[in-house]
């Protein structure tokens, strides 16, 4: 992919910027801007587990606006007629062939509260062992290369990420430090 340029824009079909205008305890009004998706009631994050070995799948998408590559968990947009099971199902079909059966769903969530107004789910999918991946159905702005990571070798994983310029996503990071110091 290539960025061709980066404008400013007001009108979005996907997201609009929004002003919260209040007041403090002490009596100060005050402004907070925020980013608010639109047409979409929450989304989903897949952490694709295989049933014996406990290895991940995580993918590798190239993300236009950091223009390089992210390791991250399979995710989506939640349409709104769609159940959190069904929808998180889906995208990791889409994104990586494979098919899989949820056996838990997070409380709802908050990605980063301080910027965006969405919540999320967060979805574990069970993989049989030798499950095998169908092609790959995705949209147009996408390029996701998926990789299965042994859950013993998820440092390496990401240290190799890192040396050749890919950002880790905050939620796989998380997950290792949990791993390494709890």
């Amino acid at each position: 992919m290539n960025i061709l340029k980066t404008v400013d824009f007001v009108e979005s079909p996907w997201i609009r910027p929004r002003r919260v205008i209040y007041e403090n305890d002490n009596g100060q009004v005050l402004n907070w801007d925020y980013i608010e998706r639109i047409n979409a009631r929450s989304s989903v994050l897949i952490m694709p587990r295989f049933k014996e070995s406990g290895d991940l799948i995580f993918i590798r998408q190239y993300r236009v606006i950091l223009d390089c590559h992210v390791i991250g968990f399979p995710a989506g947009v939640i349409s709104d007629d769609e159940e959190i099971a069904t929808c998180a199902l889906r995208e990791l079909e889409e994104e990586t062939g494979y098919e899989g059966s949820v056996v838990q769903i997070s409380p709802e969530l908050t990605l980063n509260s301080a910027l965006i107004k969405e919540t999320a789910y967060c979805v574990i999918v069970e993989l049989e062992e030798d499950a095998t991946p169908k092609e790959q159905e995705l949209e147009p702005s996408e390029k996701i290369e998926v990789h299965r990571v042994k859950k013993d070798q998820l440092g390496p994983f990401f240290k190799e990420a890192a040396a050749r310029g890919d950002v880790i996503g905050g939620g796989p990071w998380y997950m290792l430090m949990a791993t390494q110091y709890l």
